[in-house]
């Protein structure tokens, strides 16, 4: 009997986390060990008749029990969820969901959002009817984090999903008052949220974009607070909020497009896009062979323009100096030289350097406010077995995958002293009536290496930008390190150019990822954005 109440109260308990497929398998189970526990012990000499009755009254007994607690799990447990839950039509796009809710979401007051200087982001105005709101985004240089808002149509995305419950009013701090302003009979409002973007920075993000396919990230390396978080191509939020069906065709129709453009605009590309990430994964190969003691910034590694693993030959086409053949591990990290890091993989081992990239964050959830892509080491768990793999995924390519914002944090955990904070988003909550409700307490999510690690790639990474194949990623003034990357996408289709960097001082260090998909060499396409956007954030453009 406890064993069915045991699992049964299981199944409650985790709520939507389980499918319905797999509740109904509990229940299954929570039946047939009530029906165990219950089942009748008549002695032998019972007539059939009432052997057959006792019996079968005990089997729809214990199956009343069970559908009661379906009824349970439906009508108590689940009942807002259902209420909520949604679909999109695959043919047209439109929002499938309750009716009657979506138009009640138009009657709400939602929260506003504001950047870290208190800049607008997104707010709810009256419509004439004075009974309903639109949801209106002032500045479309941070509409992808703040995501669209539509009810009617296509839901919500970004932060608009991801605290939907806060800014609409129904869950988050606060619920004491919540459930008073019910009970008076006053209009649900929401609550605000402060970020921490800088609107000027998402601008400049853009403008250094010049809309190209690509991502920018830009973070506070010390508290994790993502300053700047930019895609390109982007979606108008606006034109897809109707609170009537006067603007109907018009949302559609901005809809269809967004859905048939070749350059994916839905797509928050820092976050949920992820490409091989190039040469950037250096850093990460360099970090793993240093913690464990493999070799330093001032080894010795020869590179005389190729090397042959396997019978495949690796070529190295970045040696600024073809008549030297022997460069050191500061200076191959400096230039860029895959036969060096080749060689550093190969020291390492498949499992090890698998292990290297997972104490970063690959094949793992990155905790943040919106959805994160998991970067991966491999698609196939065997592909580090062959050397010729390992050699290649060592300086970048393989079958890496990356997001934009993981290897910002890679920059970050770097320059930060082999720590990695917990990227955040929101801030702080306000209720309706100003008081502060809820503020981020920063925490650090991954100590992937050594201190001392951690300080001699910060070295690497600052020698190539001062004396190695990347002179304008210092920014002046300031501690500041970097690594590009180019990584291949196919027999003479243009590359995927990447920047990773830090840069700060005693009083704050800020790191960037850069992602231009397709836009060529890191060099040329990722690194001037990534540096432009440290300088200006560290000599005061942040608000």
């Amino acid at each position: 009997m406890l064993s069915a109440i045991g699992a049964a109260a299981l199944g409650m308990a985790a709520g939507e986390r389980i499918s319905d497929l797999q509740w109904l398998a509990v229940l299954a189970i929570a039946g047939v060990l009530l029906l165990l526990a219950i089942w009748p012990r008549l002695p032998k000499e019972t007539p059939v008749t009432a052997r057959t009755t006792v019996e079968l009254g005990t089997f729809f007994a214990a199956l009343f029990v069970v559908a009661m607690v379906q009824l349970l799990r439906t009508q108590v447990v689940l009942a807002g969820a259902i209420s909520r839950r949604s679909g999109v039509d695959a043919a047209s796009g439109d929002m499938l969901g309750n009716p009657r809710l979506a138009l009640g979401e138009l009657r709400v007051k939602r929260g506003t959002i504001r950047d870290r200087a208190g800049a607008v982001l997104a707010e709810s105005v009256p419509e004439s009817d004075g009974a309903t709101y639109r949801r209106v985004v002032p500045d479309l240089a941070a509409a992808e984090v703040v995501g669209y808002f539509s009810p009617l149509l296509y839901g919500a995305s970004a932060l608009e999903q991801a605290y939907d419950d806060q800014l609409s009013g129904r869950g988050g701090p606060g619920s004491w008052r919540r459930a008073l302003d019910d009970l008076l009979g006053r209009p649900r409002q929401g609550l605000d949220l402060q970020v921490s973007l800088d609107l000027g920075m998402q601008r400049m993000a853009h403008e250094l974009l010049m809309g190209r396919p690509g991502g920018v990230v830009l973070l506070d390396a010390r508290t994790g607070a993502v300053l700047a978080m930019a895609t390109a191509p982007g979606v108008d939020p606006n034109v897809l909020d109707t609170v009537s069906n006067d603007g109907r065709a018009a949302a559609q129709a901005a809809w269809a497009g967004y859905v048939a453009d070749d350059f994916a605009p839905l797509l928050l590309r820092p976050t949920q896009g992820a490409w091989p990430p190039g040469s950037t994964f250096k850093v990460i190969t360099a970090a793993a062979a240093i913690d464990q003691g493999l070799t330093d910034p001032a080894a010795g590694y020869e590179d005389v323009g190729e090397l042959v693993v396997d019978g495949h030959i690796i070529p190295e086409n970045n040696r600024p100096d073809e008549t030297r053949e022997v460069w050191t591990f500061t200076e191959a990290l400096g230039w860029s030289l895959n036969v060096v890091f080749a060689q550093v993989g190969l020291q390492l081992g498949g499992d090890a350097l698998r292990r290297g990239a997972e104490s970063w964050g690959f094949g793992a959830e990155i905790p943040f406010d919106l959805p994160v892509t998991p970067s991966q080491v491999s698609g196939d768990p065997s592909f580090l077995d062959n050397p010729v793999a390992v050699a290649e995924t060592a300086f970048g390519q393989g079958e890496l995958l990356a997001t934009t914002l993981q290897m910002a944090l890679v920059a970050a955990g770097i320059a930060n002293g082999g720590t990695v904070m917990r990227p955040w988003l929101v801030e702080s909550m306000a209720l309706p009536d100003g008081a502060e409700a809820w503020r981020v307490s920063p925490s650090v999510w991954r100590r992937p290496v050594r201190p001392e690690t951690a300080a001699a790639v910060a070295g690497m990474m600052e020698w190539a930008v001062t004396e190695g194949g990347i002179l304008g990623g210092a920014v002046p003034g300031y501690v500041s390190g970097g690594k590009t990357g180019t990584a291949e996408t196919g027999e003479g289709e243009p590359t995927h150019g990447w920047y990773i960097g830090f840069a700060g001082d005693d009083a704050r260090m800020l790191a960037v990822g850069v992602t231009v998909e397709r836009g060529g060499s890191g060099s040329l396409a990722a690194m001037p954005i990534g540096q432009q956007m440290l300088a200006a954030a560290l000599n005061g453009g942040l608000g």
